[in-house]
C-alpha cells in the first residue's frame, strides 16, 4: 500500500486544484464542476467513478489535451505556479514532456506504429533534454529505460516496431517515454484496460516501483476501486461531474464514507466478503454535467432525503486532504 502523503511538513502540493469546473467548447455546457484537491511530492493518488463520471474528462482538460473542452473556472496551479485560465490549454501543454508525464487508456494508439520502438523514446529523450536522438548516449539511455520497466532484450526491442509486443509490453514501452522526460508527475488514465489481471497487476506494481525509485508523484485513474484501494493512498470518488469523496484508500471498506464510495465497495468481491455481501447499485447512472445543485447521486442513494436533491452540494473549498460531499455528513471527518 502507498503512503498516505508525505510525512514533511514542509511539502508542499506539487499539483493543486480549487473549485475547478470543465465546459464543451460546443454551447459552454459544463460537464465537471466545482472540484477542489491537491497532490503532494511522491504521493499516488487515485481518481475513480464510473464510466462517464469525468474523472478523464477532468484530467485530460487539466493537461490540455481535450481539444472539445476547457477549464471554465476555478484556479490550478503546479509546483509552486498558477497556470492562467486564459491560454490555459497551451501553458499546460508546455508541462508535458517535462515535468509532467502522461500515460494514456490505449498504448497502441499512442504509439506510432511506422516508427521503431527506439526512435520514439530517443525522441522523447531529445525533446526533454536536448540530446541529439542519433548520439550514443541517447541510445543507450533508452535501452537504459526499457531495461527499467522490465522490457525483455532491450537492445534488440530497440529495433522493433510497437506491433511486434503484447499490450502489457507496448504500456511499458508507453511508461518508459513517459519517464525519459524526468517528470515530476506522472498521470496514468486506465493504464490497464484490456489487459488480463496478472499483467494489470505487473503494470501497476511497475508504476508504484518507479514512483519510489524516482520519487515520483502520481495520478492514476481507473473505474477500479478494488485495484485503486490496493495500490495508492488516498482517492477521489467523482460522480456526475462532481467531487463526492477523498477518502483514504485504508478507510473505505472499514470506516463510513460517502454513500456513492460505499456503494461502489459493495459491487466488489473480496476475500472478506460472501456472495450475498455483493450488490448492484440501483438505478442508471447520471453521467458528467449534473451540476453543482443538488446531489448527483440522490436518485440511487439509500438513505436520501429531500434536502439531497434541492440544497447545493458542499465544496472542499478549505482544500482538506479528505473530503465528503454528502449533504447528510456521511464519511465527513
Amino acid at each position: 500500500m502507498a503512503s498516505l502523503a508525505p510525512t514533511n511538513a514542509d511539502d508542499r502540493p506539487l499539483l493543486e486544484i480549487r473549485d475547478v469546473s470543465v465546459a464543451l467548447r460546443n454551447g459552454n455546457r459544463t460537464m465537471v464542476a466545482g472540484v477542489s484537491l491537491s497532490v503532494r511530492p511522491r504521493e499516488v493518488f487515485g481518481i475513480v467513478g464510473e464510466s462517464g463520471s469525468g474523472k478523464t474528462l477532468l484530467t485530460r482538460t487539466l493537461l490540455g489535451l481535450q481539444d472539445d473542452a476547457y477549464v471554465a473556472g476555478g484556479s490550478v496551479r503546479f509546483n509552486g505556479q498558477s497556470l492562467p485560465i486564459d491560454g490555459y490549454g497551451t501553458q499546460a501543454r508546455k508541462l508535458l514532456g517535462h515535468s509532467i508525464g502522461f500515460v494514456p487508456q490505449d498504448p497502441f494508439a499512442s504509439l506510432n506504429p511506422s516508427m521503431r520502438i527506439g526512435k520514439q523514446i530517443t525522441e522523447a529523450i531529445y525533446l526533454a533534454k536536448g540530446w541529439p536522438m542519433g548520439a550514443e548516449r541517447t541510445r543507450d539511455a533508452a535501452i537504459s529505460l526499457m531495461a527499467e520497466v522490465g522490457i525483455p532484450e532491450p537492445a534488440l526491442a530497440f529495433n522493433q516496431f510497437p506491433d511486434q509486443f503484447s499490450g502489457g509490453m507496448r504500456q511499458r514501452m508507453v511508461f518508459a517515454i513517459a519517464l525519459a522526460q524526468d517528470p515530476k508527475l506522472l498521470v496514468a488514465d486506465e493504464p490497464t484496460t484490456a489487459l488480463d489481471a496478472i499483467t494489470q497487476r505487473r503494470v501497476i506494481e511497475l508504476i508504484l516501483d518507479r514512483s519510489r525509485k524516482h520519487d515520483l508523484a502520481v495520478i492514476l485513474i481507473s473505474h477500479n476501486l478494488e485495484l485503486l484501494r490496493q495500490s495508492v493512498g488516498r482517492i477521489a470518488v467523482l460522480y456526475g461531474g462532481q467531487l463526492l469523496n477523498i477518502v483514504a484508500s485504508s478507510d473505505i471498506g472499514h470506516r463510513m464514507v460517502h454513500p456513492y464510495t460505499e456503494a461502489l465497495f459493495d459491487c466488489i468481491p473480496t476475500r472478506e466478503k460472501t456472495l450475498a455481501d455483493i450488490r448492484s447499485i440501483p438505478g442508471e447512472p447520471v453521467g458528467a454535467g449534473f451540476g453543482l445543485r443538488g446531489c448527483a447521486f440522490a436518485s440511487r442513494c439509500p438513505y436520501v432525503v429531500t434536502a439531497c436533491t434541492t440544497a447545493d452540494l458542499p465544496r472542499n473549498s478549505a482544500m482538506a486532504p479528505s473530503f465528503s460531499a454528502c449533504i447528510l455528513g456521511r464519511g465527513a471527518s
